[in-house]
């Protein structure tokens, strides 16, 4: 019986001692498996590492040029829609001034000088809307390559406008809507930065051909182009390493214009805002004399009147103002 006993006890022993040595070689080879993961993880990290592509500065540099003429275009065309605002309220201060009898010969004066500060941004953004139509009838003739002709084609003519009065209309010297056939073609180049794109052969964005442009509205459409055809642009095969350092150069160098022209038009932004908002408190104070007499009115009503006219003048030269642009951007 006690034989019995201690062969029970022995094998009860042994069993224990199996089972520590099953969890110490189950612990050791879980512990294995995890240092042999982690070795796994911190090896592909390194390859991860080592075959990651570096950011190509050219194409950060086209981002950068998108980002800020993004930026720029949407204040243009804030700009416009103020200055827009602004002729309908000039035209409503007009009504008003001419509906009060005997007033002075001065406000006759003033209102000419104000109807030709309203009637030249008109005539520039009829300008801007004939010539985009003239450019998109010319640009598939005219050699100028499928990404610039598609951005001409899908521009809004909102974006041609706030650019003609903006920057100003004198792009190629003689309107593109007044000439036909091969003189058309010629000027639809040069509407879109032409010489350079004629001599880069048919369009191709390469080194400073896109952005060595003609005037300011093709300057714009050719910011279009880069918008529209970003991965055309950015993943261009260059012929050296010499050609691409100088397409980078001249990206950079026109993200530092933008970005002054940018600081331009938010300035004219500004400041015509604050006008028209000074012009439409004056408009509404100045109602009550809707068909007044001049001469019936108090010597407080009378300077409000003048000051109405004058914030009119200024409101209206600023229709008139225009960013400038440097030379090294036509």
């Amino acid at each position: 019986m006690v034989d019995q006993l201690n062969v029970g006890n022995t094998k009860e022993g042994i069993g224990r001692t199996v089972d520590g040595l099953g969890k110490v070689a189950r612990t050791a080879s879980t512990q294995f498996v995890g240092q042999v993961g982690s070795v796994k993880e911190a090896a592909r990290g390194r390859v991860e590492k080592l075959t990651v592509k570096k950011a190509d500065p050219y194409e950060m540099a086209v981002a950068e040029y998108n980002d800020v003429f993004t930026s720029m275009a949407d204040r243009g065309l804030s700009l416009l829609r103020q200055r827009e605002r602004s002729t309908d309220l000039i035209e409503l201060v007009e009504q008003l001034v001419n509906s009060i009898a005997n007033t002075p010969k001065s406000f006759g004066t003033d209102f000419e000088e104000i109807e030709v500060h309203r009637t030249r941004f008109l005539d520039a953004e009829e300008f801007a809307q004939k010539e985009l139509e003239a450019a998109r009838l010319s640009a598939a003739g005219a050699g100028a390559g499928f990404a610039a002709g598609t951005a001409v084609a899908g521009l809004a003519p909102s974006v041609a406008i706030w650019v003609a009065t903006t920057f100003g209309t004198a792009s190629t010297g003689t309107a593109i809507s007044t000439l036909s056939g091969a003189a058309a073609s010629q000027a639809a180049l040069a509407w879109l930065g032409g010489g350079a794109l004629a001599a880069g052969g048919g369009g191709t964005a390469a080194g400073t051909t896109l952005l060595a442009l003609a005037g300011p509205i093709g300057w714009t459409i050719a910011g279009a182009t880069l918008l529209a055809s970003i991965a055309l642009f950015a993943k261009k095969k260059f012929e050296n390493r010499e050609a691409k350092q100088e397409a980078l150069t001249a990206i950079k160098r026109n993200t530092v214009l933008v970005k002054g022209m940018d600081a331009q038009i938010d300035d004219l932004l500004q400041r015509t805002i604050l006008l028209r908002e000074g012009l439409v408190k004056g408009y509404g104070e100045s109602l009550a004399h809707f068909r007044a007499d001049f001469r019936a009115l108090s010597s407080a009503e009378r300077m409000e009147l003048a000051a109405l006219v004058n914030n009119t003048k200024s409101c209206a030269a600023m229709l008139s103002r225009r960013v400038e642009q440097d030379t090294d951007s036509e």
